[in-house]
């Protein structure tokens, strides 16, 4: 009998309690499928011989899973990948705390109850601002 691999998350945008704790002792492999576009989210310019595109996360994994809980799954979808030059504007693309929970606003009221004190006070904080949604498009 051959035991399953990367059974994914249902869907879900967050992860379990267990699952989460067991992300904090080490985080997991990205497996990202998406096509890369063919100029740069960041510069808008093309791919260039010395400067490669890579996907990149704007909501970046050490946020994503060890602060806020989400799944692998959502941090690989299409959603939260953008392309980007290896060189400088990979790492522009990935958001702070604030836009983070802006952007997630989009999808949930809710964070996992598990997580930190001081998560909770900074999403309600920010779920009580007037226009808290972060656009990335603009």
């Amino acid at each position: 009998m051959k035991i399953r691999r990367n059974l994914g998350f249902e869907g879900r945008v967050f992860l379990t309690k267990w699952e989460w704790e067991t992300y904090c002792r080490r985080k997991p492999v990205r497996y990202i499928k998406k096509r890369k576009d063919r100029l740069c989210f960041y510069c808008q310019k093309p791919e260039e011989i010395n400067n490669k595109f890579e996907n990149s996360h704007i909501i970046g994994f050490d946020l994503g899973i060890i602060e806020l809980g989400l799944t692998p799954d959502y941090l690989d979808s299409d959603n939260n990948i953008v392309t980007a030059h290896r060189i400088k504007c990979n790492a522009s693309c990935q958001i702070g705390m604030s836009d983070a929970m802006r952007l997630l606003l989009k999808t949930t009221e809710f964070l996992p109850e598990y997580l930190p004190e001081y998560i909770q006070l900074e999403w309600n904080k920010i779920k009580s601002q007037s226009n808290p949604v972060y656009d990335h498009q603009t």
